[in-house]
């Protein structure tokens, strides 16, 4: 994994809420990467710690959903070798202009032949137990993508619009774009859709307030992708806030601190350590 980040692809950033690459995580990575994902959606926990969040399993689960593990790194050694690598903080952290960055969550993705649609949200929206409630993705793609196989959506400029609370469905709703058409209708917004379609390998870097989603997998093939969500190295809990994904992660927070513990969320990058 490498990439040197220069002036145009940080304003490409700044101006789009995204920055879409070809060529990210080697090659040479991908097939173990893609090996790790039905032992982990069978409950086959390398590390033997179930990950936070497990939103589908085999034999109990639709067939036709899109599948979901979240902090998968506590429970795979090598989803954790990605997800918490150096190069995704730093490049988290720069892209924000953080002076570090760490890990708040993963995500394992598994979108299947058929596989149904992710809802049109923000990913800061979630996280208002957090001070400053802002984040960074890095989304990264094991399958090449298309809009036939159900890629990532953006919307082009959307993390100019504000940060609204999260509302809707988020998994396979009947209409993916509902929450989004509200919001532009009430707010007088126009779309710009930009399609993630990249080689296996590729990644995708969106601002936390960027609006995106996902829609139905159209095509034979699985889209498979880990994700890294990162908040600046000195972020703390929220002294009071309990909304959003607080009740799962929360649970982490210390009596006597708003300090975030490493061990719960790594450090990638400290800007004044490099």
């Amino acid at each position: 994994m490498d990439l040197e980040l220069n002036s145009n692809l940080i304003n490409d950033f700044n101006n789009n809420g995204f920055l879409i690459l070809d060529k990210f995580i080697d090659k040479e990575y991908l097939e173990r990467l893609r090996g790790r994902f039905e032992p982990l959606f069978k409950g086959e926990f390398e590390t033997g710690i179930e990950p936070d969040e497990w939103n589908w399993k085999f034999g109990k689960d639709p067939e036709d959903v899109t599948r979901q593990i979240c902090n998968a790194w506590k429970a795979d050694t090598l989803i954790r070798e990605l997800v918490c690598h150096k190069v995704v903080g730093e490049c988290c952290a720069r892209l924000m202009n953080w002076n570090g960055s760490r890990l708040i969550q993963d995500n394992v993705l598994w979108k299947p032949p058929g596989g149904k649609s992710l809802g049109f949200h923000q990913d800061a929206a979630y996280d208002d137990w957090i001070i400053p409630q802002t984040m960074t993705t890095c989304w990264m793609s094991l399958d090449d993508t298309s809009k036939k196989t159900g890629t990532l959506e953006y919307i082009m400029g959307s993390h100019k619009w504000g940060l609204q609370p999260p509302k809707g469905e988020f998994h396979s709703p009947d209409d993916y774009k509902k929450e989004l058409n509200k919001f532009v209708k009430k707010n007088n917004k126009q779309i710009e859709i930009s399609y993630v379609e990249i080689p296996a390998g590729g990644a995708a870097f969106h601002h936390g307030y960027t609006w995106h989603g996902s829609g139905v997998n159209n095509s034979k093939n699985h889209r498979r992708s880990i994700v890294s969500h990162c908040v600046p190295h000195d972020a703390k809990f929220h002294p009071t806030n309990t909304g959003g994904t607080a009740k799962i992660y929360k649970k982490y927070k210390k009596d006597d601190s708003n300090e975030m513990d490493s061990k719960f969320f790594p450090l990638l990058w400290d800007g004044n350590l490099n």
